[in-house]
């Protein structure tokens, strides 16, 4: 015990860099959990859209969506998705997508309170679906 507390001493920066990361990681993964949405890949998304009909939502500002966008997606602000009636998705895979993944898991609870039931957000947002080598649309 008294080796770790002379190398935490000796390399305090590199143990709060890790105590850091360590909460960054533990925060992501219950983020989903928290907000109601499952977590799902760009592979994952693509199943849900082209086996059950899956809607997407990209809630990226208008011209990081013209930029390129998942193939008919829908663009919707955050706010705007909040107050839109959902209902007719009810039963319906609803895919929200952002540019990382990091701010679309915090609509899951609001949405929740519209009575949808299949909520998802992809993990890694459009960064992932490009790094996936997944096409996007670009408008002009």
């Amino acid at each position: 015990m008294q080796q770790y507390l002379l190398f935490a001493g000796q390399h305090w920066m590199l143990v709060l860099l890790f105590i850091v990361i360590l909460g960054a990681i533990l925060w992501l993964e219950t983020q989903g959990k928290v907000s109601g949405m499952a977590r799902v890949s760009p592979q994952e998304a693509i199943n849900l859209i082209n086996r059950e009909s899956g809607v997407v939502y990209d809630i990226r500002d208008k011209s990081l969506f013209n930029q390129g966008h998942i193939a008919h997606a829908k663009n919707l602000t955050s706010s705007e998705l909040e107050s839109k009636d959902l209902s007719k998705y009810k039963d319906t895979p609803l895919i929200i997508v952002c540019n990382t993944g990091v701010n679309a898991p915090k609509l899951g609870t609001k949405l929740k309170k519209q009575g949808l039931t299949r909520l998802y957000f992809m993990q890694g947002g459009v960064n992932a679906w490009t790094a996936a080598n997944f096409p996007l649309v670009k408008k002009k």
